[in-house]
Order: structure tokens, then C-alpha cells, then sequence
């Protein structure tokens, strides 16, 4: 792929929390099923890179239709932000293309599982990627953003529009927690939560949050322009 490829990106679901203390909602008590926000990028000629499938394998054919007119036989890359298991229910869908996930995700999950854990079948069919600065395709590449799990990683990109856009995941659950440089209840280490969020504020105009819809990043807008954010 040349170093011209234009990048389209879509979201596929808008996620949403068990539970929400943005919403007055007890951090002890799930209200409901989560479900998370996941992410298609169309990176012309070649590359279609779904990020997170949210839903179980018989449910993914009918979203992708619904939501891009393709099926999963179209998709030729999946890239998981992180190994919790809403961001990878769906993998099963996609038996037949690489499966990605950073390197440091990868150790944390390898040292971390059972040796018996059902989930190491599908540890076993991942290719680690590396955290920082690893390349999927041309202008697509992983940005490291501990603090939820150790090896967290989001993608970053430009889009046509000249806007630089990243692809959170649970670094920024929602923009209410992303406002409050907040980790979310289970999260791994709440100091790098908030370091993350601060780097996210520095370097994204648009943020594609694990469990909202996307939004744009008012503080590095107003920098760009030469206007101090309030």
C-alpha cells in the first residue's frame, strides 16, 4: 500500500457501560450488558481493518451489512485495542484473517491466563503488533495508552479532512470520563489512566471513546487555531 492511501473510518456500534457513575450509577452494580463501541477503517485499495468485533459471531455478518454494506468475508484485518472480552466477542467471525493485538497486551494476557483458560485458543491465533508506533497499514499506526489494561492500544490516523484521529478504546470510556481524566471501575492503574487521557488531549482532534460515539477534542482545536480553551 503507498504512503497516499486515504483512510475512511465508520463506527459500526456506539458502545455503552454496565455501569456509568457519570449517570449517578453505583461502580458495584452492573445495570447492564456492555457493549463496545467498534470501529471500521477503509484504507483504499486494499485494506478493510475492523477494530473490536462488539457482537457474537452469528450476530456480525448482519452488522456489518447493516451498518456497511459488506460481509466478513470483506474484512481483511481485525485489531484488538485491548483482550477484554467485549472488545473480542466476535473474533470466531473472522476465522480466515490476521488477528491483531499489541505485544504488550499480548505478554500481560500470556503471563496473565490459565494454562487451561478457553481464552488461550484465542490468544494463540493472535500476531502481536507493536504498542508504540507499529504499522498495520500505510498511515495507520498503534499509539500505546495504558492505565485500563497495561498494554491497552489505540490506533491513530489522518483522515481526509486533515483531522488526526484516534481510536481510544477504553483509554477514554466515554467523554464524560475523558473530561474528568477518569479510569473506568476496573481498570489496571488510574495514574496512567489519567496520563493517557492528557496525551489523547495533546495529540487527537478526534477521539473514538471504548464505549460512546465519537467527539472532537475542543482543547487541542482551540490550541491549533491559536485560541486558549476555557
Amino acid at each position: 500500500m503507498n504512503e497516499n492511501t486515504v483512510i475512511h473510518w465508520s463506527v459500526l456500534t456506539i458502545g455503552h457501560l454496565s455501569r456509568n457513575r457519570f449517570w449517578g450509577e453505583d461502580d458495584a452494580t452492573a445495570r447492564r450488558s456492555p457493549l463496545c463501541t467498534s470501529v471500521l477503517l477503509r484504507c483504499a485499495p486494499e485494506e478493510t481493518i475492523l477494530v473490536d468485533p462488539p457482537l457474537p459471531p452469528d450476530e456480525m455478518a448482519g452488522l456489518l451489512d447493516r451498518r456497511a454494506g459488506i460481509t466478513p468475508a470483506d474484512v481483511t484485518r481485525i485489531f484488538l485495542t485491548h483482550f477484554h472480552g467485549d472488545h473480542r466477542i466476535g473474533l470466531d467471525a473472522f476465522p480466515d484473517v490476521p488477528w491483531q493485538m499489541s505485544d504488550r497486551e499480548f505478554v500481560y494476557w500470556d503471563t496473565r491466563l490459565a494454562k487451561d483458560a478457553p481464552e488461550r485458543r484465542l490468544l494463540a491465533r493472535i500476531t502481536p503488533i507493536p504498542a508504540e508506533g507499529g504499522r498495520l497499514v500505510s498511515g495507520v499506526t498503534t499509539i500505546h495508552l495504558p492505565g485500563h489494561t497495561p498494554g491497552l492500544t489505540g490506533l491513530r490516523f489522518d483522515d481526509p479532512d486533515g483531522n488526526r484521529v484516534v481510536i481510544a478504546a477504553d483509554a477514554a470510556m466515554t467523554r464524560d470520563f475523558f473530561e474528568a481524566r477518569a479510569g473506568y471501575f476496573n481498570s489496571d492503574d488510574f495514574e496512567q489512566c489519567a496520563q493517557s487521557i492528557d496525551r489523547l488531549r495533546a495529540e487527537a482532534d478526534v477521539i473514538v471513546p471504548g464505549h460512546d460515539n465519537f467527539f472532537h477534542n475542543a482543547r487541542r482545536a482551540a490550541g491549533r487555531s491559536g485560541v486558549t480553551a476555557a
